[in-house]
């Protein structure tokens, strides 16, 4: 058997793993003939990797429309412990004892390791002279980050092209002479961060709401002038007849509202039930019921790339719910208040609603950002079988991880918090705006119904947990519930050289 390394994770809690979390594993070491080592070294690092193709600026023999890639890399996490030779080994080393190496005999080796998942990213800067090139599209120089945050670790991210972060384990058992190639191996893993603190429930919903008008032919296909008894009218008199025009005219039906409601704020969660009611609202009875034949629910994710000084928002809609051919009728309209009527559509319907488990978080790095909004297309009419219209709402919404913070955490960030009269500077983001009130969430509806977050910078986030630090000095034990089963795509696993140029 030649000889090679492995990494084996216990992955007690399956294979998606949290803040604070203790990993635990073994390095395995196969030696079919005797080495000289210098050392072995195990890392945990995490990769925020933006990858852009831009136009070239246009130089002498540049072709028309000639295309570039920038890339962009931040080591988020960067954790390491040398786990050959032991520690009071290495004291002799420093005083000139085992300075050609360590020699090893054939067999097999184990070497225990622990680390624990911070709260907070801490960026490093490269130090590696190949990590300054990207070989994709042609070789190009790719310029260290300048602009660094402190945020919330940011979950593991598989599901595009242009960005990536990955989490894994990599060790590597440096040979003593110079000239002899090191053993690597890598063992990647799922992250999924801390959810940010709740806020308190207090029963208000968060609404959008679309104003509508049905316009449709009656029955008949005529007027009611045309029904009644015509004189005979000469060849020139029909010229000029408007009874054609007349019997196709369009009536226009009583306005209402389409109103869309979940608790305030607007929280997903994969896996869970989405909690959103539709309603037909009025300001007076509406005495034909509105039916609801077609319902689509989409979840669309904004993705804010930065590679260099280039930046894209990238944006991709997933499908959650596509019902049709419901014919439901609107409810029995109720009166909760002066001049306001509302009937509610039976949510029983869609209460099986959600989304998948591979969907990632709302987050914020110093790359890459990704926030969501909810699109709703309903297909009605006036009556069950009468002619329909597609009316359309809009919303952001957050999607959080599911894992909630430890309660001592979050008691010890309330007392941070009490003692300290300067606002917490570390963010976890972004979060979607919503609206509390009803002013504030109608006055952001478009004539479209849409409400979508800024181009230029996502939308503000919620307040942070504490730094790594802080958790450490509270004792706080790790999350012990239940994760879900986080699914990431194969490109995930694959490439590891690619994304982790440093230190070869």
């Amino acid at each position: 058997m030649p000889n090679g390394v492995v990494i084996e994770l216990d992955r007690r809690h399956g294979d998606t793993f949290t803040c604070l979390d203790v990993v635990k594993g073994n390095v395995r070491l196969y030696l079919s003939s005797e080495e000289t080592l210098a050392n072995i070294q195990i890392k945990m690092e995490a990769v925020s990797r933006s990858t852009l193709v831009v136009p070239k600026q246009k130089k002498g023999r540049d072709k028309p429309n000639s295309k570039k890639t920038v890339s962009e890399s931040h080591k988020l996490l960067y954790m390491t412990q040398i786990l050959f030779p032991p520690a009071d080994v290495r004291s002799l080393e420093s005083k000139g004892a085992g300075k050609d190496g360590f020699t090893l005999a054939p067999g097999q080796y184990y070497y225990p390791f622990e680390f624990r998942i911070p709260i907070n990213n801490k960026c490093l800067q490269s130090s590696s002279f190949m990590s300054k090139f990207s070989f994709a599209e042609g070789l190009d120089f790719s310029r260290d980050p300048s602009q660094h945050i402190t945020t919330t670790l940011p979950p593991s991210l598989s599901d595009m092209n242009e960005a990536m972060v990955k989490y894994f384990f990599k060790v590597t058992v440096k040979k003593a002479a110079f000239y002899k190639i090191n053993m690597r191996e890598y063992n990647p893993f799922i992250f999924l961060p801390f959810e940010p603190p709740r806020p308190t429930i207090t029963g208000q919903q968060f609404y959008v709401r679309r104003k509508h008008r049905f316009n449709y032919t009656p029955v008949s296909g005529r007027t009611n002038d045309s029904a009644r008894p015509q004189k005979k009218k000469g060849f020139f008199s029909s010229l000029t007849s408007s009874t054609r025009s007349t019997s196709f005219l369009r009536q226009v039906g009583p306005e209402f509202y389409v109103e869309a409601r979940m608790p305030d704020p607007p929280i997903l969660v994969p896996t869970e039930k989405i909690p959103l009611r539709l309603f037909i609202r009025s300001d007076e009875p509406y005495a034909n019921p509105i039916y609801l034949h077609n319902l689509q629910i989409n979840l669309v994710s904004h993705t804010l790339v930065a590679a260099q000084e280039h930046h894209k928002d990238i944006t991709s809609a997933l499908t959650i719910l596509n019902l049709q051919n419901m014919k439901l009728s609107m409810g029995k309209m109720a009166n909760p208040a002066s001049r306001v009527y509302e009937a509610e559509f039976d949510s029983n319907r869609w209460g099986n609603a959600f989304i998948p488990s591979s969907v990632p978080p709302t987050f914020k790095t110093c790359n890459i950002a990704r926030w969501y909004s909810m699109e709703i297309f309903m297909l009605m009419s006036h009556g069950p079988t009468g002619e329909a219209d597609t009316v359309a709402l809009a919303y952001d919404v957050n999607v959080y991880s599911g894992i909630a913070p430890p309660e001592p955490l979050l008691r010890a960030v309330r007392e941070a918090r009490r003692q300290s009269a300067t606002p917490n500077p570390y963010k976890i983001g972004p979060a979607a705006q919503h609206a509390p009130t009803e002013t504030q969430s109608t006055a952001g509806t478009t004539e479209n119904g849409f409400q979508m977050p800024g181009r230029d910078s996502p939308p503000p986030p919620p307040d942070s947990l504490p730094t790594y630090d802080e958790a450490i000095a509270s004792k706080v034990l790790p999350v012990s519930g239940p994760r879900r089963n986080f699914e990431q795509s194969p490109n995930y696993y694959a490439d590891m050289d690619e994304i982790d140029r440093d230190e070869k």
